[in-house]
Order: structure tokens, then sequence, then C-alpha cells
């Protein structure tokens, strides 16, 4: 395949953090005496940034926002690195891509800084031409912003431009942005309403995809 730009989203795409985004939350709720959530009700509350997280975490909960959204950044900066790991496939598939011509970038909801943190932790971010979190443009998925940024950077055409993730929010930024979007069905989101251009069950599916 031509040489395409590849934006990948991050939690639920290339990372599992679910585990550290649940102990981020559940140490905030227990600050304000409220009992801890599964991993599964946190994880149905992931992919429209952090203040969304918080807030979709405290329904019905008498809880200053902005201040359970401080806590909750505090607790997850102590832990986002415990339990965080790649999916299978994704060190090797990144390479691969890479080796073959294609550039590489991510776009996550999640803040800048932390998304950064993490990826160089996983020892994968150098493989990135760039990585754009939440506060690094002015709107977060789904507006196009980040994706508009990366094609302005990269100088590639919106037609050999892909939005790759786990949530509807990357199917719709892609759709806003006139890009082609791909879905992967091992991550924690769900694809809502809107029909992916290719949807991938593995990491391993998706770098045969633009392997060849």
């Amino acid at each position: 395949m031509e040489r395409q730009l590849l934006i990948f989203d991050l939690d639920g795409t290339l990372a599992d953090s679910r585990a550290d985004l649940t102990t981020g939350i559940n140490l905030m709720r227990d600050e304000y005496d409220l009992p801890p959530l599964s991993m599964e009700v946190v994880e149905g509350y992931v992919g429209d940034g952090i203040r969304k997280l918080v807030e979709r975490s405290l329904q019905g909960a008498d809880v200053d926002l902005d201040e359970a959204l401080a806590l909750d950044r505090a607790f997850y900066a102590e832990h986002m690195l415990d339990e965080t790991a790649l999916y299978p496939g994704v060190v090797d598939g990144l390479k691969k891509l890479a080796g073959t011509g294609h550039k590489l970038a991510v776009l996550s909801n999640k803040p800048g800084y932390p998304s950064r943190l993490i990826l160089s932790h996983l020892g994968v971010n150098d493989l990135f031409f760039r990585i754009i979190g939440g506060g690094d443009v002015p709107n977060l998925k789904p507006s196009p912003d980040g994706i508009v940024e990366l094609m302005k950077k990269s100088g590639m055409p919106s037609e050999s431009v892909w939005m790759i993730g786990d949530h509807h929010t990357d199917l719709e930024v892609a759709h806003n942005a006139g890009v082609k979007s791909g879905f992967v069905t091992y991550g924690i989101g769900h694809p809502g309403e809107f029909v992916a251009d290719q949807t991938w069950h593995g990491f391993e599916e998706l770098v045969e995809f633009f392997a060849n």
C-alpha cells in the first residue's frame, strides 16, 4: 500500500489502560466516601476526555466537579503506569508499519502529557512523528482539530489519512475531518451509529492490511 498517515487513538486501541483509569477514579471516589466502581463500569465511561470520565463516574453524587477532576488527575498521575500495557502485537506492528514508510501519529482525548509519558514508558513514543492529546489542540475528538493539525504537520492529503480507534468518537472525528476510519473490536469502546471503512479484530490484522 502506498504511504499513509495512520493516526491511532491511545486508550483501547494501542494500550489497555482500564485498570489504572479505574484505580484513579476509585481513589477519587473514596475521598467522598463513595463505594468503588467496577472496571467494567469505568471502561464504559472512557472515550470523551477526563472531565466526562469524572462526571460520569460521579452521577448522582453531590460533589464539586472541578475539585473531583483535580483529585482524579492527581491520583491517576500516581498510578497511570502501574498496569497499563500495549495490546498484543502493537510493538512489532508499529515498527513494521513505520518500516514500510507509513507516517504514524497518536490522537487521544487523554491529556497530552500523560499520553506522551505512557507511550514513552511503553517504549514506542519514538515511532510517532506527533502525539496529540487533550489540551494540545483547541477541541477534543470528535472535533477535527487534531486531525487537521496532523495533516498540516505531515503534509499528507486527506485521501491518504486514516483515523484508527475503538470508539465512536474516533469514527466520528474521521467523518468530520473527511478521512478514512478504522475500527478495532478488541478495545473498550463501541462504534455507535458509525460504520468504519475497515474493521479489524486484532492489531496484527490491522498491520497486515497496511503493510501489503
